[in-house]
This record gives C-alpha cells, sequence and structure tokens, in this order.
C-alpha cells in the first residue's frame, strides 16, 4: 500500500515537472528550463502544502461544519482564506489562528456570513441526541 502511494506522488510530480518543463518558453537552454521546472514544482507543492496545513488548523480550531465552506490560497508567505463562515466565529480569531501557520506573513480574510438557507451538518456518531417518544397520556380509569 504504501508503495503504491509512492509510486502515484512519484508519478505526479513527474507529471508536473513535464507540464512545467514543457510550459516554460523556448528561448533558454534545456538545463535552464529543467532548472525552472524544479523550482516551479517544488513551490507548487509548498503552496499546496502550506494551504493544506492552514485547512487544517481551522478545522481542528472551528470544526468541520464551521470551515466546510472556507478555502485557502498560499502564494510566497501570503495566504488568502476565502468563503462563507457561521455567524458565530470571531473573525480576528479566525485571522490569529491562520497567522500561527509556520510560513505565512501575511493574512487576508474575504470571508461572508453563511446564509440560513444552508443548514448545519448533521453529527456522524451519537453527539446529537435522537428525540424520545413521549409517553401516552395515562387515561382516568372509570
Amino acid at each position: 500500500m504504501i508503495k503504491s502511494g509512492i509510486a502515484v506522488a512519484t508519478l505526479a510530480l513527474a507529471g508536473l515537472f513535464v507540464y512545467f518543463y514543457t510550459a516554460n518558453s523556448a528561448d533558454v537552454s534545456r538545463s535552464d528550463k529543467a532548472k525552472q521546472a524544479a523550482i516551479d514544482v517544488g513551490d507548487a507543492v509548498r503552496d499546496k502544502g502550506v494551504a493544506g496545513l492552514v485547512d487544517m488548523r481551522l478545522k481542528t480550531k472551528f470544526g468541520l461544519d464551521a470551515t466546510r465552506f472556507l478555502h485557502a490560497y498560499y502564494d510566497e508567505g501570503n495566504v488568502m482564506v476565502y468563503g462563507l463562515v457561521p455567524a458565530g466565529i470571531d473573525l480576528q480569531l479566525l485571522h490569529d489562528e491562520v497567522a500561527k501557520v509556520p510560513g505565512i506573513t501575511e493574512v487576508e480574510l474575504l470571508v461572508q456570513p453563511r446564509p440560513d438557507y444552508i443548514t448545519s451538518l448533521k453529527p456522524i456518531m451519537g453527539s446529537e441526541q435522537e428525540p424520545q417518544p413521549e409517553p401516552a397520556p395515562e387515561s382516568p380509569e372509570p
């Protein structure tokens, strides 16, 4: 299982390298194109990794329901968090949690309150109690 995961990751990185290599301009040498493609692959992997760290930190702090409509975009130390948040989330607390992720120098929030017609997630297991049937009222005996 681990070997197949490594093989898939290697193929994905190789595919990214080929993409960036072919996307670079044709007027530079092949070695310069390869160097730039390797740098571009590294940047793309780092950017996606830091955005994933931001996402996990927000899910850990605020929960899945609060963050299911939030997205993070990271580039060169700057992160933008955008989407819909429940009305009860403090935006300053959200900003501070994002800023705690290593590698982030600037945080930009572009969020709006989640509309009422978008309902909360139902718990997967046990935290919400099912309604108990009410006992039938006792009738007075004649």
